[in-house]
C-alpha cells in the first residue's frame, strides 16, 4: 500500500510537468486534432485538476465514486459543447492513463519482485479509474443538448449512476 501511496503521490507532486507534456501531446496527436480549438491553458487546466485530485479519485471511500461520475458526465458534456468528437475524447483519456503508467514506469520505483506486485496493482485501479471516466464521460458527450439544467441533470445523473452502480462498486 506505501508503494501505491508514492506512486499517487509522484503523480500530484509532478502535476505541472505531467499537464504540460499531456498538453503538448494532445495537440500533436492527429487522433485528438479537435483539442486545437482549446488554447493551451485550457487543456493545461483540465488535466492538472484530474492529476492533482487523483489520489482522492483511486481511494475507495464512500462518495468518490459518484463525484467521479459526476466529473466525468460534465466532462463529455464541456467535449461536446467544444466541438470535439467522442472519439477523441476517449483517445484523449487513454493517451492520459498511458502517460501516467508510463511515467510510473520509467522514475525506477519498481525494483523488487514485492514492487512488481503493487505496480501491477496500482495499474489495476488506475485502468479501474480511467474505464468509469472514460464510459461517463460518454454518457455525458452522449447526452448533451445544449447549456445544462439543472433540474433535468440531477435526474438524469441518477439514472445513470444507480444503473451502473452494480459494476462501480469495489469489494
Amino acid at each position: 500500500m506505501v508503494l501505491i501511496s508514492r506512486f499517487i503521490r509522484l503523480i500530484e507532486g509532478h502535476a505541472e510537468s505531467l499537464s504540460l507534456l499531456w498538453v503538448e501531446t494532445i495537440r500533436s496527436n492527429p487522433l485528438t486534432a479537435g483539442y486545437a480549438k482549446l488554447s493551451k491553458q485550457q487543456l493545461h487546466d483540465i488535466v492538472y485538476s484530474r492529476f492533482r485530485r487523483l489520489g482522492g479519485w483511486m481511494e475507495k471511500n464512500e462518495g468518490v465514486d459518484r463525484e467521479i461520475a459526476r466529473e466525468f458526465i460534465e466532462t463529455g458534456q464541456e467535449r461536446a459543447a467544444s466541438g470535439i468528437k467522442v472519439s477523441e475524447m476517449v483517445y484523449s483519456l487513454m493517451l492520459e492513463r498511458d502517460m501516467l503508467w508510463r511515467y510510473i514506469l520509467d522514475e525506477g520505483i519498481v525494483a523488487e519482485g514485492i514492487d512488481l506486485n503493487r505496480a501491477i496493482e496500482f495499474s489495476g485501479r488506475l485502468n479501474y479509474f480511467y474505464e468509469k471516466a472514460v464510459y461517463f464521460a460518454v454518457v455525458g458527450h452522449e447526452n448533451y443538448t445544449g447549456p445544462i439544467d439543472a433540474d433535468r441533470d440531477e435526474g438524469f445523473f441518477d439514472s445513470i449512476f444507480e444503473g451502473f452502480k452494480h459494476w462501480i462498486v469495489i469489494q
